[in-house]
């Protein structure tokens, strides 16, 4: 579970990292990339961030799960909405599988309401 913080607000955030999963099909190991940027949800004087202690502990529960990169995307993108809700949110995962490489991305604009 990714968790939150509370702090001074900032406009962009952007995070860059790597982490490994299984391939569901042959059982290799999926070396990932993984960036994500997004503009936190702020009041007037703070806002929420991803905790960043809690998003390593919750990349790292994917390294003897096997998973399709697809399906790894979306559980990052849905556990970051849970702890920060931000208003801007893109995540770029890059794989490379046999000198193939392979990069998804998906968006989502979550205006105040």
């Amino acid at each position: 579970m990714i968790k939150s913080i509370v702090a001074k607000p900032v406009d962009r955030v952007e995070l860059e990292t790597g982490f490994t999963a299984i391939c569901p099909i042959d059982g290799s190991v999926d070396n990932y990339s993984l960036r994500i940027m997004y503009r936190p949800r702020c009041s007037s004087d703070e806002c929420t961030y991803v905790e960043l202690s809690s998003l390593r502990e919750f990349l790292d529960s994917f390294r003897n799960k096997a998973v399709y990169h697809e399906d790894v995307l979306n559980e990052i993108m849905n556990e970051i909405i849970e702890a920060a809700n931000p208003s801007e949110l893109t995540i770029i995962l890059i794989s490379e599988y046999k000198g193939i490489k392979y990069v998804i991305e998906r968006k989502l604009n979550m205006p105040d309401y």
